[in-house]
């Protein structure tokens, strides 16, 4: 998408091929920077508190092995390392015991998580060598020393918010701001929470109020499930 401006009584949306669409109602689901963005010439304040919404980067690394080349017993859905640790790996889930179907009958995929806020330069290393990191630090937390089956390393640059003190206002601004332009939502996870859960509630909510329901929810992060 190239931009976004009002049309008339409604909106115009123009995509990357200069294809221009008019629309009633739009909803923003990009990161809070890119929508801010799309948006600069439609209302530069809401652009630029949404521009103050502070996003890191990560990398997940997915290695798959036969069953019988991980000698841990998987008996959970993965582990998180502490900071004190100094390692590069943050996290890993066992994603074929978290997720059925992810791995055919004895297989199992495992993913590991690196960069983040604290860490953003781990993603200047190569895909070899991330793949090369994964692997050592699995070998000490899992015991797995046998080469892969399979591996793919995915970046995700600036793709997660980060909800400093004060977001809560912040958001509570942007949406007084979108509010007074008809027919704009937004919706994602720069507001009220990054989960899962938390995303399609805010994609439903914004549909909501897209169809003329619920107004914009009130300054608090109910059940949300902060980063």
């Amino acid at each position: 998408m190239r931009g976004i401006e009002r049309g008339g009584q409604g909106w115009r949306v123009t995509t990357d091929d200069g294809t221009a669409l008019e629309a009633d109602r739009v909803i923003v689901t990009t990161e809070a920077h890119a929508a801010g963005r799309l948006l600069r010439y439609v209302d530069p304040a809401l652009a630029a508190l949404l521009g103050e919404i502070a996003y890191a980067s990560s990398a997940t690394i997915s290695v798959g092995y036969r069953r019988g080349d991980v000698p841990h017993a998987l008996d959970g859905f993965g582990f998180v390392v502490p900071r004190s640790e100094g390692r590069t790996v943050l996290a890993c889930t066992f994603s074929s015991v978290k997720y059925p179907g992810r791995a055919p009958a004895g297989r199992v995929l495992l993913r590991c998580f690196v960069g983040g806020a604290l860490n953003e330069g781990a993603l200047d290393s190569d895909d070899a060598t991330l793949i090369a990191t994964a692997r050592a630090e699995l070998r000490e937390a899992l015991g797995v020393t046998a080469e892969p089956l399979l591996t793919r390393v995915h970046r995700w640059p600036k793709a997660m918010p980060q909800y400093h003190v004060g977001h809560l206002g912040r958001v509570g601004a942007i949406e007084r701001c979108a509010a007074a332009l008809p027919g704009l939502h937004l919706a994602g996870g720069a507001y009220r929470g990054v989960g899962i859960a938390d995303c399609v509630r805010s994609g439903e909510a914004a549909a909501e109020r897209a169809l003329g329901g619920s107004p914009p929810p009130s300054d608090r992060l109910d059940g949300a499930e902060l980063p």
